[in-house]
């Protein structure tokens, strides 16, 4: 079964260096990059829509919206390296470079903005394949209590397929799947921690980092247009009460029901995994086969709870976030 990963990507010459070495040069091979060069992606860039083929050799299985780079179907894609960029407000960015052919791509694995400069501050060409275990999203790393249907707290490792859980929106509801990974804790995978009080949380809390955690806005001074928000891990941490490490292995344990949900881990409102055929052709072959094979016609909506973006939440909104959940 192949297993089909789409993503965006954008070509090398939209990225060019605007201060440094190579200065005026599109991103290229790894071996002419140069550590501290700026970069800046073309405001009037338009992403090439891809379809990569993970079950075997990388290959480029479909595409769409390329206007340079000569590519073809069935083309071997390389992975040539990872590169970890910042930008001047610290937005921090990990990409992959990969080679298609003679055509340089650059993969953002979080969201790059336009027009933004983004000084190139690591490189690590040791990066092999896309590890796509590392995209699973709505996860929860070995530890984390899960409050069930009767109220009590489990490790999430300890739960059951069929077990009735707690939801903020539809009381007690079974468990249709459960997902397990194990990764190293790396670049913008590593897992964030919680410590125990910082959101309400009843004990520390290790999350995936593109694990949403769900807010209630009781204030006037509120982020987005409701007062139900979803925020993303990494874009809580301050390193002092919320911290997001880099060293070892990381086990994570994605949970599915029928519809996305809110569920309670150590006391606090998160998001289930949300399915669709995105997430799902983002699951490692193993996990996205079985998940497929059980639940075929399985395509959820989201939460109705507004997604915030990185760019909208300051150092003083995450501020207010953990002291209000402090209290």
């Amino acid at each position: 079964m192949n297993q089909i990963f789409e993503c965006e990507a954008f070509e090398g010459h939209a990225f060019r260096v605007t201060w440094g070495i190579n200065e005026g040069d599109p991103l290229g091979p790894v071996s002419q990059l140069c550590l501290g060069d700026t970069y800046m992606l073309d405001p009037a860039a338009s992403p090439v829509s891809l379809g990569l083929d993970v079950a075997t050799t990388l290959r480029l299985a479909t595409f769409s919206g390329t206007t340079r780079a000569l590519l073809v179907a069935e083309m071997r894609v390389r992975v040539l390296g990872e590169l970890k960029f910042m930008s001047a407000d610290g937005d921090l960015i990990t990409a992959l470079l990969l080679l298609a052919g003679n055509a340089h791509l650059l993969l953002p694995l979080n969201p790059m903005r336009l027009g933004m400069a983004f000084a190139l501050i690591a490189i690590d060409p040791g990066v092999s394949d896309l590890r796509m275990a590392q995209l699973v999203t709505g996860c929860f790393a070995t530890g984390a209590r899960v409050t069930m249907g009767d109220g009590e707290m489990r490790p999430v490792e300890a739960l059951d397929v069929g077990e009735m859980v707690r939801t903020r929106d539809h009381g007690p509801q079974p468990l249709r799947w459960i997902g397990r990974a194990t990764l190293r804790a790396h670049g913008p995978f590593a897992p964030v921690t919680f410590a125990a009080g910082s959101l309400g949380n009843l004990g520390a809390l290790t999350l995936g980092p593109l694990q949403r955690v769900f807010l209630y806005q009781r204030q006037e001074d509120r982020l987005g247009t409701r007062a139900e928000i979803l925020v993303q891990a990494q874009y809580l941490v301050d390193d002092r009460r919320v911290l997001q490490r880099e060293e070892g292995f990381v086990e994570y344990h994605s949970l599915v029901f029928d519809e996305h949900q809110i569920i309670y881990v150590e006391g606090i409102p998160v998001e289930s995994m949300l399915v669709s055929r995105a997430t799902r052709d983002r699951l490692p072959p193993a996990l996205a086969e079985d998940l497929a094979q059980r639940f075929p016609q399985l395509n959820q909506h989201a939460h109705f709870a507004q997604d915030i973006a990185p760019e909208h939440l300051t150092p003083d909104h995450r501020a207010s976030i953990l002291r209000q959940k402090e209290k």
